[in-house]
């Protein structure tokens, strides 16, 4: 797995930026959107997803949790919750730039 160090804040890029990374990256968007719908739940990950932040700087712990898993049931309840806040977060992360304020929040639902 490649880690790109200088993505410490995944908001930093402007879209257009963020769509090249996403190009730049097409191998790891492969490899981490087949595990992504292999550890998901419903609904998956839509195809532009980019399952490619798992392989940056600030994923990379989440990452390496996930990365032996084959099935959701391997994983621990509290990594499988991350993993849903991830896929959450990210939903629309190179469609646009609106509604970032997420990032701020803590990784799990209150209420």
């Amino acid at each position: 797995m490649d880690t790109y160090s200088f993505l410490s804040d995944p908001r930093a890029p402007s879209l257009a930026e963020r769509r090249q990374l996403g190009r730049r990256h097409q191998r790891d968007q492969e490899h981490w959107q087949h595990k992504l719908h292999q550890l998901c739940e419903p609904p998956q990950p839509d195809a532009d997803f980019p399952a490619f932040l798992l392989a940056t700087a600030p994923f990379a712990d989440l990452a390496h949790r996930i990365a032996g898993a084959s099935s959701r049931a391997e994983l621990p309840p509290a990594t499988a919750d991350e993993l849903d806040w991830f896929v959450r977060a990210f939903r629309d992360y190179l469609r646009h730039t609106d509604d970032e304020d997420v990032f701020s929040s803590p990784h799990h639902d209150r209420g």
